[in-house]
């Protein structure tokens, strides 16, 4: 059970990283997170000039939102509800990117590939978070 809270506390601050270095590209470098992205999620997006504007108010959340999850990663204890926060998101992205995956394919270019890599990155996610938050209680789903 050790190695998979391990598991589960290295996947939150990844997670956390991630958001952090998405939110500071988007923010303050939209072309290159445009380029990075379309190399990371193979996204290849028709319209730019709105993206770019778009980049910067998810870019403060995605900061936000890896900020937080540094003080969660930091002070589990204290902050471990957080953690249902964090599943609920990547529940509702799982949700979009099945919903919409026909239209993701269409207008951004993403294959089924890539996006389910995506869906079960994000799975993994829940479960690890799920996991992390239960044995703040000391419940083992394992």
């Amino acid at each position: 059970m050790e190695i998979i809270i391990i598991l589960a506390e290295m996947y939150l601050l990844l997670f956390s990283i991630y958001h952090i270095f998405q939110g500071i590209l988007s923010v303050f470098f939209s072309d290159f997170a445009i380029e990075f992205n379309k190399k990371v999620y193979g996204f290849k997006p028709k319209e730019t000039e709105q993206l770019k504007m778009n980049l910067k108010p998810w870019g403060s959340l995605a900061l936000t939102m890896g900020v937080i999850g540094l003080i969660v990663y930091f002070n589990i204890e204290t902050y471990s509800l957080i953690l249902i926060g964090f599943s609920l998101l990547l529940f509702l992205r799982i949700s979009y990117r099945m919903y919409y995956h026909k239209k993701i394919k269409e207008y951004w270019g993403v294959t089924i590939y890539q996006n389910i890599i995506t869906i079960l990155i994000q799975i993994i996610g829940i479960l690890l978070f799920t996991i992390l938050f239960l044995n703040r209680f000391h419940i083992s789903l394992i």
